[in-house]
């Protein structure tokens, strides 16, 4: 086992080595997110994002329609590489079927429900009398 003869010097190298690559990585995603290439840090999940892209269509091979919607309005942008047209801003967008019938079952159901039918008959008492069953004894 001549081979495998570490003494501690051939530790310290491979820990100091080990650290050092791991702050090159964490420089260079520094580096990335500081020039836009990271991943967006404001929005942590879904439901906080106010910024999005609806939909986008290439018109030709130069420019292409793009629907952004911010909050809960709608614009419509042409891009192009020598500018940018806003065609259409303020757009109110369209509430799908299945939001609709959320919304209305939800109503529905904030509401007391009223009685249906006559009231239902009350339990027969089942407790057995107190001498039932005992002889009395005279």
């Amino acid at each position: 086992m001549d081979g495998l003869d570490f003494n501690l010097a051939d530790y310290m190298k491979f820990v100091l080595a080990f650290i050092f690559v791991l702050s090159l990585i964490g420089l260079a995603t520094v580096v990335a997110r500081r020039f836009g290439f990271g991943l967006p840090t404001t929005a942590r999940n879904s439901a906080d994002r106010r910024l999005g892209i609806v939909e986008t269509l290439n018109v030709d091979g130069k420019r292409r329609l793009l629907l952004i919607r911010r909050d809960d309005t709608e614009h419509l942008l042409m891009l192009s590489p020598t500018r940018e047209l806003l065609i259409e801003g303020t757009i109110t967008p369209p509430q799908n079927a299945f939001s609709k019938a959320l919304h209305e079952a939800a109503r529905a159901t904030s509401t007391a429900p009223e009685p249906q039918g006559p009231p239902l008959p009350k339990p027969a008492d089942t407790t057995p009398p107190e001498d039932a069953g005992m002889g009395k004894k005279s």
